[in-house]
């Protein structure tokens, strides 16, 4: 008779298996228990399960608290808990952490004086363009980058006359870009699928992903040194096209005064008395469109996208849309709509200060014809942009003007 499908053919049914297998797992336990008796650590300490105490005291277990004894029995409003302060250490790290050259990559906060992004000199004595950081006075002839405000490195200059060749501590990518997933997964002790996995699972986001939405913070003080540049290209200084508004709509007499429809096309320009005649809401919508063209002309985005620190435009992109959930373009439109909402009460201000002058002035009667549509000098409660702005959003007006100043 043959054994067919039976399992006595291998003897695993022979009397004595069992309690063999007992044997090996008690001896296994009693292992374990002297293990955690004596507090050792470390790979390799002879048992199955036992001997994997680095992978069960990893950093990211200990952040978290979600530990391979605990993890079966967490509800899931501790393991979110968990989950949220490892989420608070990656941004810890994103905003303070060291790149791979030890300069710092990214101030923490909101940096007041933006990002600067000089161009560096060569150095007297011959340094091959390179300017000396803080770390690098006794290295002799510098590390390849500067240091322009705290923590922010600016791009070295390029030149036919200097190599373009650096060591990969001096590339811009890593300098800008700062710490990577791969670094923090080694500080973590913990794989990149299952950072990923914790990441998604406490806000559907990669790891990736997460790591730039929070340099979306950058992004701030660069647009707005975009916008600054590119709304005094077009109106100057705050305040200062109103200048403009008393002197270039001047017409051969008060010609401007009738209410006449301006007119507007895309392929004649505008005469001063069709911006005289101009309604403050198409002012408002012409001199946004005008900002915005402005700001993209002669715009690289992947240049721009790396010196704020995103390895491509792609990304850049991408994080806008998971952290303040518009596109960059309609930012930047969002933007160039407060830009402009800012100098027109710039210029309502320096009209009425032109407008409360002499009588006998003839740019002050212009000035006060634009401000208040009359003869008169204005007199309180004044009900231009200026004094609406100060009386109820005085908080965003200081910050303006601190950011694009004022006459």
């Amino acid at each position: 008779m043959g054994f067919g499908i039976s399992h006595q053919k291998a003897g695993l049914n022979r009397p004595g298996k069992y309690k063999e297998w007992c044997r090996e797992k008690a001896i296994a336990e009693a292992w374990r228990a002297w293990v955690q008796r004596k507090g050792r650590t470390g790979v390799g300490c002879g048992v199955s399960g036992v001997g994997n105490n680095a992978a069960e005291h990893a950093k990211w277990r200990r952040i978290t608290g979600i530990t391979a004894a605990h993890e079966a029995c967490m509800t899931a409003k501790e393991r979110r808990r968990g989950l949220k302060r490892l989420v608070a250490w990656i941004e810890n790290r994103i905003q303070n952490g060291t790149d791979v050259s030890g300069q710092l990559s990214v101030v923490s906060g909101d940096p007041s004086p933006g990002v600067r992004f000089a161009h560096v000199r060569p150095l007297p004595g011959g340094g091959e363009g390179k300017t000396r950081g803080h770390g690098d006075a006794e290295k002799g002839a510098g590390s390849g980058y500067r240091v322009s405000g705290i923590g922010q490195r600016t791009e070295t200059e390029l030149s036919l006359m200097t190599p373009f060749g650096r060591a990969v501590e001096e590339w811009a990518r890593p300098g800008n870009e700062g710490r990577s997933v791969e670094n923090l997964c080694v500080e973590l002790q913990i794989s990149r699928a299952r950072l990923t996995m914790l990441t998604k699972e406490y806000c559907g986001l990669t790891v990736q992903e997460l790591m730039d939405g929070f340099k979306v913070r950058k992004l701030k003080s660069a647009l707005v040194e975009r916008l600054r540049e590119a709304a005094q290209e077009l109106w100057g200084l705050p305040g200062t096209f109103a200048a403009w508004k008393t002197d270039g709509y001047r017409v051969s007499g008060f010609g401007f005064r009738e209410r006449q429809t301006a007119k507007q096309s895309r392929y004649f320009r505008m005469r001063p008395e069709d911006y005289a005649c101009e309604e403050r809401g198409d002012e408002r919508a012409r001199r946004i469109g005008e900002l915005v063209v402005a700001l993209r002309r002669n715009f690289d985005l992947e240049d721009w996208a790396a010196r704020v620190g995103f390895a491509s435009g792609a990304r850049l992109k991408r994080a806008c849309l998971n952290v303040l959930g518009r596109s960059l373009r309609a930012l930047e439109r969002a933007m160039a709509e407060e830009t402009v909402r800012y100098y027109i009460c710039a210029e309502d201000k320096v009209l009425r200060q032109v407008a409360c002058g002499d009588d006998n002035n003839p740019r002050v009667a212009r000035a006060r014809w634009i401000y208040g549509r009359s003869e008169d000098a204005p007199k309180e409660p004044f009900l231009d942009e200026w004094s609406k702005a100060e009386e109820l959003a005085r908080d965003w007006l200081d910050k303006m003007r601190a950011a694009f100043g004022s006459t």
